[in-house]
């Protein structure tokens, strides 16, 4: 008996010792189980938020293009054209889904506009906030109005000692582009015919060109002609005597009758179409393009165009010009009118710049 009681006891005391030495690795499996759990955690965590941050800087891309889109459908034509080149419009607009987007439209040249669109979204399930900038570059395209010269007339041109036509493009400091622009100089007449005034001789005529093939120069007048009256505000005039105020910045205005007499002085900055005849008996003084669709009668008046004159002459072919009538070719006032009724177009340029912010 005294043999077996210590056999026994040291039988009993075996499995308590193992247990005591399968326990810390016990823990350790756990500890090691935790960790790879909250490393699990914490990649799923930010794998989450990248890519809420990226579907958030989508939402923003999508945002900017949609804000383009939108400036584009509502293009501020006149209030764009009113203003000098260099000078910023900007504006807010909201995309389908609520984001804000500030738009600007900077016009660096008369017919060339920079629109650029900048949208800051919060943070939405992201540590910071999401920024998207986009440009675009746009040409304003007016109608293709067939000016040839400093003076385009689909007949006749009558004239006398000192009326006076000059292509040259002369840029300086008091026009709208400034001194510091190109230049391209025009002939000073393009017309069927240079005829003398019955009241006066016309020894000191320009040079011209004649134009041979109306039909073609007549067809693109037509043609731009239905741009001009469809983009043109329009005042209803009759044969009484009309007199234009001057305006701030650049504007186009169609006067609309079968005759529109201006006898009192006016002055016009921008584009000045006329359905009918235009019989000037007082002063006119217009920057940028005068348009005539029927007869121009300057015999008995002062007519000073700074820019391009052209008249169409339908239904008769004669351009009355008087003793008083000046017309000296301005480029940039040209572009500056036909500015005001120019639609923008993505073409030629077809950039689309977006860095990553």
């Amino acid at each position: 008996m005294s043999y077996s009681e210590p056999k026994v006891r040291s039988a009993a005391a075996e499995p308590a010792r193992r247990a005591g030495f399968v326990l810390p690795f016990v823990v350790v499996a756990t500890a090691i189980v935790a960790i790879l759990a909250l490393a699990a955690i914490s990649t799923v965590w930010r794998g989450y938020r990248a890519a809420r941050l990226a579907a958030n800087g989508v939402r923003a891309q999508f945002a900017g293009d949609e804000g383009v889109a939108l400036q584009l459908d509502a293009w501020p034509a006149e209030s764009l054209a009113a203003m000098a080149p260099g000078t910023t419009i900007s504006t807010r607009v909201t995309t389908a889904v609520g984001d804000s987007v500030r738009v600007r439209i900077t016009r660096t040249q008369p017919l060339i506009a920079w629109l650029t669109a900048d949208v800051i979204l919060g943070p939405l399930g992201t540590p910071g906030r999401v920024r998207r900038h986009v440009t675009r570059v746009l040409s304003l395209d007016p109608p293709a109005l067939p000016i040839v010269g400093a003076l385009t007339a689909i007949a006749a041109v009558h004239g006398q000692d000192p009326t006076a036509i000059d292509g040259r493009d002369r840029a300086d400091a008091t026009d709208a582009c400034g001194a510091l622009r190109d230049t391209v100089s025009r002939l000073p007449i393009a017309s069927t015919a240079l005829v003398d005034s019955p009241a006066g001789t016309w020894t000191g005529r320009s040079a011209s060109l004649t134009l041979v093939d109306t039909a073609t120069v007549r067809a693109a007048f037509d043609l731009a002609w239905i741009s001009v009256l469809a983009r043109s505000p329009v005042r209803a005039t009759d044969s009484m005597p009309q007199r234009l105020a001057p305006l701030p910045g650049w504007h186009t205005l169609l006067l609309d009758g079968t005759t529109v007499s201006l006898r009192a002085p006016s002055r016009w900055r921008g584009l000045l179409a006329v359905r009918g005849d235009l019989v000037v008996t007082g002063s006119l003084d217009v920057e940028g393009v005068l348009v005539v669709r029927g007869r121009l009668d300057a015999r008995g008046a002062t007519l000073r165009v700074r820019g391009a004159l052209l008249v169409a002459s339908l239904g008769s072919r004669e351009v009355e010009l008087g003793d008083q009538t000046y017309v000296q070719y301005d480029r940039c006032a040209v572009q500056m009118a036909l500015a005001t009724i120019a639609v923008p177009r993505t073409l030629p340029f077809s950039l689309w710049y977006s860095p990553q912010h």
